[in-house]
């Protein structure tokens, strides 16, 4: 036997034989999630001969560093692991043209084919292409709509990432499907229960809300009877929103309705930030809505035959005061160029309703009723480049709220009907006498805190491109160790 040559080929399957050894590991212990793109194609010379051995270099401002591979002996080249951005791609080889293409958009779960065909002639001579064809991915059979960061910026949407569901193809709003207005379509309860019935349910390729899964950065935050995220998220956190619709994968075997999932925003190479606010309060708004009830000073009427319902009454409520300010900033940058990255942010949310009850001269007079809700969102991410093939990151989402003043009574009405809570007729009759609620149900001190928390502790570890198709290892899925609270 020839020992040289067995302890050289020994040394070259060493590190396959590791990487391996190191997938096992955490697919053993932990579970993977979708938060990246990928990128393939083949390099060709004029006569469509392939072209081995071609360097092909991509940069971007989300990168976090640059990324380089050589084509292999049929020209094929092959990115993993891309982080969802706009990149440009340069592909040198000897005795060809370096060709440049910028605008390569990467989404989260896409891997598109490009091939390029080099010129002859010296690497210093640079061709850039342009008005090629756009990138298409021909390797997925899910169905799936990346709703990116400009789409988000100049589309007009709610306050919850959820807002944005609808639009994917088969997704539609569904009043119904068990959601609560009062939390901004970020929570409620199951459907058919509570206050449901408002605009903030949403139906994929079917499905009920409750049937969807809502990962955040590919970590399960549904609530399986209420179909909704316990966690939201702002959307100056957010680089992407992914809705799968249909062509599933076992992974999501829960998700009989669509898969949302949240990629946030990460630190680069160059420092950027930015400071932003939304401001509502009542005098911005409409009447309240109206409502349909019946006489609440009436018991109906007892017939011979049977009971007659009371009389019915459109209630109009009396506008409350309120105001909702919506802070917030984002700063991030390079702790060490081309190695480590940080994103942080910061958006607290102050919301507040004030409601002014008439419980008449002898019971107090009008009396004002508050109800204030503090949350606090706040995001802190590190990425590491450990190598070409390892990056490494943490990230903590912390979603921290509380509330004053739980309850609040039904608002005096416009046109003078009787108010149960107080046992007076509105403000067109100030005499009264209460007979209603009590004045201590309805409390400031009554509330509750509720802390929220989403730590993400993961790797992207890519392996070389024979090996991953061998294994069948999807191009965009990271290795995670995840927490919620």
């Amino acid at each position: 036997m020839n020992h040289k040559r067995f302890s050289t080929g020994i040394r070259r399957l060493l590190p396959v034989l590791i990487q391996t050894f190191v997938l096992l590991l955490f697919v053993s212990s932990v579970f993977a999630q979708e938060t990246t793109g990928g990128l393939q194609g083949t390099v060709k010379d004029p006569s469509g001969a392939v072209v081995p051995n071609a360097q092909v270099v991509l940069t971007s401002n989300t990168l976090t560093g640059n990324k380089t591979v050589n084509t292999d002996s049929s020209g094929y080249y092959r990115f993993a692991n891309l982080p969802p951005g706009s990149y440009v791609m340069a592909i040198t080889a000897k005795g060809f043209r370096t060709t440049k293409r910028e605008g390569l958009v990467i989404e989260v779960g896409h891997l598109p084919t490009v091939d390029l065909t080099l010129e002859v002639g010296g690497t210093e001579t640079v061709v850039e292409v342009s008005g090629a064809t756009p990138a298409i991915d021909v390797t997925q059979n899910t169905t799936q709509t990346n709703i990116t960061q400009d789409v988000v910026q100049d589309v007009p949407h709610g306050r919850s990432f959820q807002s944005v569901i609808q639009f994917a193809p088969s997704a539609r709003n569904e009043p119904l499907e068990g959601s609560n207005v009062a939390s901004n379509g970020t929570g409620g309860v199951s459907p058919g229960n509570g206050s449901n019935g408002s605009d903030h349910g949403f139906s994929v390729a079917g499905g009920s809300d409750s049937e969807n899964s809502y990962l955040v950065e590919g970590q399960e935050t549904a609530n399986l009877i209420g179909g909704y995220s316990h966690t939201n998220v702002p959307f100056d956190f957010i680089q992407e929103v992914q809705v799968k619709s249909s062509g599933i994968e076992a992974e999501h075997g829960g998700a009989l309705g669509g898969v949302v999932n949240v990629v946030m925003k990460k630190g680069s190479n160059a420092y950027h930030g930015s400071v932003f606010g939304q401001l509502e309060k009542g005098g911005f708004d409409g009447s309240p809505t109206s409502r349909i009830r019946y006489d609440a000073n009436s018991a109906g009427q007892v017939t011979n035959w049977g009971f007659i319902d009371p009389a019915y009454q459109n209630y109009q409520p009396i506008r409350p005061k309120t105001f909702d300010y919506f802070p917030g900033l984002t700063f991030g940058g390079p702790l060490m160029k081309d190695k480590v990255f940080f994103f942080l942010g910061f958006n607290p949310e102050w919301q507040g309703e004030t409601r002014t009850l008439n419980f008449g001269p002898t019971n107090g007079g009008f009396v004002p009723f508050s109800q204030n809700t503090q949350t606090y969102y706040t995001t802190a991410r590190i990425d590491a480049s450990l190598s070409q093939k390892i990056r490494v990151y943490g990230s903590w989402l912390y979603q921290y709220q509380r509330q004053a003043g739980e309850d609040l009574p039904r608002s005096d009405n416009a046109q003078g009907y009787l108010n149960p809570v107080t046992g007076c007729f509105g403000i067109a009759s100030t005499p009264c006498v209460n007979t209603g609620t009590p004045k201590f149900v309805y409390s400031h001190d009554l509330g509750y805190s509720a802390p929220n928390s989403t730590t993400n502790v993961g790797a992207d570890i890519t392996l070389t491109a024979w090996l991953e198709t061998a294994l069948d290892i999807p191009c965009c899925e990271s290795v995670t160790f995840a927490t919620t609270k």
